[in-house]
């Protein structure tokens, strides 16, 4: 039979389709997945960019078993995580950064409401998902970029019809993947007041000296987040609010403390085949004597973005454009521009 399978990373939830099998001895199992291309045009290339690439979005298999009281998630493949403004990689390359299984964890849930997962986890930070099947854009905003992704840890939760609270144990910006790892602290207090709305605070505080990585450089940058969402019928609205700052620390490569903050909109109308997203955001990175780029336009710049995503759903089929525009205060791309137009395409299967 199917059912609906859903995966929560970060704020953002992603629903597709996914096949139920029952076994008398182990219970039952969720399989599910996605395998999509895209191609990106850039007029004004940033980085890696290419004038116009075409990659794997997402090529990922998922199998998880509900947690009754022991359960795991396993999600492995290969991903492309895009974002607005910055340049984009091979897919080959965003893949190395979390590895080829990039979610596996083992759950455990003794009660209703109470839950305890363990292994490599998405983060609690932020509205968007980090693969690109499960969001509404093809390309994530710069918000995004300023947040955790994965983390290799411990999360207890807690979830009751009108709170629900989150508290886990981490490596970071993913230091295990460095010869000095070093811990992190995370926490989420979230409210349901009404139907179709909720809100949450969220905070990320990983050790001072934590070194930079592939994943992140600085890796020690505390992250103090707001994240709203509210469905209204056909309409859905979400916001990220986040403030960002890496403390001086020789060992964390920090000379001096960074600060960046943003804020986002987003918004989705389902009219079913068709859905029309959309996000606005604004994103600043304040000037410091070390020169630390948080948001990824340059260190002491700031902007905004707009992305406008059309998207065709037909079954297992899927298929969307999307248009993104950002302009910043001073010039972030390769031939010294202050603004950026992309054009994207994706298309592929979510089974």
């Amino acid at each position: 039979m199917k059912r609906l399978m859903l995966f929560t990373l970060g704020g953002c939830v992603g629903l597709s389709p996914a096949l139920e099998l029952k076994t008398d001895l182990f219970g039952s199992f969720n399989i599910g997945g996605a395998l999509t291309g895209y191609g990106i045009y850039t007029n004004n290339r940033a980085g890696t960019d290419r004038k116009t690439r075409y990659d794997i979005g997402s090529a990922l298999l998922s199998i998880s078993k509900p947690a009754e009281p022991f359960g795991f998630t396993l999600v492995g493949g290969a991903y492309s995580l895009p974002v607005v403004g910055v340049g984009i990689s091979k897919t080959p390359n965003y893949t190395d950064l979390f590895s080829a299984l990039p979610i596996a964890y083992l759950e455990f849930a003794p009660v209703k409401g109470l839950s305890l997962q363990a292994g490599k986890l998405p983060t609690i930070i932020g509205y968007e998902s980090a693969f690109t099947y499960q969001n509404n854009y093809i390309q994530r905003g710069l918000i995004w970029n300023m947040q955790p992704v994965i983390n290799n840890g411990v999360r207890l939760t807690y979830t009751s019809d009108l709170f629900f609270v989150k508290v886990g144990v981490n490596d970071g910006f993913y230091t295990l993947s460095t010869t000095h790892p070093k811990p992190a602290i995370e926490g989420s207090l979230g409210i349901t007041p009404i139907k179709d709305f909720s809100l949450s605070f969220n905070l990320f505080l990983p050790d001072k000296s934590a070194r930079p990585n592939s994943t992140s450089a600085p890796a020690n940058k505390r992250e103090f987040n707001l994240v709203a969402s509210y469905t209204l019928g056909k309409l859905s609205f979400g916001a990220d609010a986040m403030y960002v700052e890496a403390p001086k620390d020789n060992t964390a490569q920090v000379p001096q403390k960074a600060k960046a903050s943003g804020g986002c909109l987003h918004f989705s109308y389902d009219l079913k085949p068709f859905k029309l997203s959309g996000r606005v955001e604004y994103v600043k990175d304040n000037s410091d004597a070390g020169g630390i780029d948080l948001v990824g336009l340059g260190d002491g710049n700031k902007g905004w973005s707009f992305t406008l995503t059309p998207a065709y759903s037909k079954g297992p089929l899927f298929l969307r454009g999307e248009l993104s525009y950002v302009s910043a205060d001073k010039p972030f791309t390769n031939n010294g521009k202050k603004n950026q137009t992309r054009l994207g395409v994706e298309v592929g299967f979510i089974f």
